[in-house]
């Protein structure tokens, strides 16, 4: 018993991993304000985070009946490359964007988009986020968003004698090339005996920039580079979740010329570990290990009642066979995820099944000498 209650405990300590991971946030800048009709406002969508990210996405709403939009600029952005222009509607009050990061932003607070507002009428109102994304520079594009906090202002009637409104600063803003260079060709292969998507270019030393779209419409953003005859090739990203994704590659020079989207690929994700994660499963190894556990200790207890020793030995037989089937069923599950897995990972597989076998072998041997007794 003492052996069974070592090798559970090794397993909490040792083999169930901790997941953290730094959570980002999105929010309006400044949260508050009161304003006057006529007034123009400045508000800056902010991402932060305490670890590198490498893409930034969302849509604002606004107050159409209280504010009109005068301009987005992506003057003075953490991003540097734009999968598509930021843009406005005035219709539908809204504000949206998406971006990279090339070589990724290192953490801390950064400005996403700035807009330039006009209070049109008095009132208040929120400005808040309708969708918001913020993936990690993880070579994973693990999305770590955790929160998005929007901003409530009000505006009231322009006085009698109204000053001039000042001219907004307006900081330069670098317009991005237009696609000029040749798009690359990619393809489904795989490395290390996982998926991944290899492409050829007539750039070498570049960028490459990845898009994998879900068929909900969710984007997934990986960021590589073309060696010295313009080829790459890469992995196909653990965190997806199961089903099918629409992939396309685009090269990005250092100056940021760039090529439009390259043929487009289909790739099917199946593997359960994908929906569910390591951490959850090795939480559901450790929870059947603890139940094993306490059935044990519940016939430690009973085959100490001798009216209850026949009962106890016949349910322990029927316990050895249900843990022999459960440790079965968990081994094949384990090892039906083994071409899905990064080198790492499969590592860590030969580790927990090593220890599932010696979890095995000393439940099993205390089961039975219960049965002995």
């Amino acid at each position: 018993m003492a052996k069974v209650r070592t090798i559970i405990l090794f397993l909490l300590l040792f083999v169930v991993p901790v997941i953290y991971i730094d959570a980002a946030t999105l929010s309006i800048s400044p949260t508050s304000g009161t304003f006057e009709v006529g007034d123009r406002v400045t508000v800056r969508i902010v991402v932060s985070s305490g670890s590198p990210i490498n893409a930034v996405s969302g849509v604002a709403s606004f107050p159409t009946g209280l504010f009109s939009v005068e301009s987005i600029s992506k003057a003075g952005s953490i991003l540097n490359f734009w999968v598509a222009e930021p843009n406005f509607s005035q219709g539908a009050g809204t504000l949206q964007f998406e971006g990279v990061t090339l070589g990724g932003f290192p953490g801390g607070s950064g400005t996403v988009v700035t807009a330039t507002l006009r209070a049109v009428k008095t009132g208040s109102g929120s400005i808040s986020f309708k969708s918001g994304q913020v993936l990690a520079n993880d070579g994973q594009g693990t999305d770590v968003t955790d929160s998005m906090t929007g901003a409530t202002f009000s505006v009231e009637q322009a006085r009698a004698v109204s000053k001039p409104a000042p001219k907004p600063v307006v900081e330069e803003e670098k317009q991005q090339p237009k696609p000029t260079l040749e798009s690359p060709e990619i393809v489904l292969t795989t490395k290390y005996g996982e998926k991944a998507i290899s492409g050829i270019s007539n750039y070498p030393k570049s960028k490459v920039l990845l898009t994998f779209v879900s068929v909900e419409g969710v984007k997934i953003f990986i960021t590589g580079d073309t060696d010295e005859n313009g080829e790459f090739i890469l992995l196909v990203p653990q965190t997806l979740r199961r089903g099918e994704y629409k992939v396309s590659a685009v090269v990005i020079e250092r100056d940021l010329t760039n090529s439009p989207s390259s043929n487009e690929i289909i790739v099917r994700i199946g593997n359960v570990f994908s929906d569910i994660g390591w951490g959850i499963l090795s939480l559901i190894i450790l929870l059947i290990l603890l139940l094993i556990y306490l059935i044990i200790r519940l016939f430690e207890y009973l085959k100490k009642n001798k009216k209850l020793r026949t009962f106890v030995r016949s349910e322990a037989k029927e316990a050895e066979d249900v843990v022999l089937r459960s440790f079965k069923v968990l081994n094949e599950e384990i090892g039906d995820g083994n071409s899905k897995m990064s080198r790492a990972e499969a590592q860590y597989l030969r580790d927990i099944k090593k220890d599932l076998k010696d979890a095995e072998s000393l439940i099993i041997k205390e089961i039975r000498d219960v049965e002995e007794s």
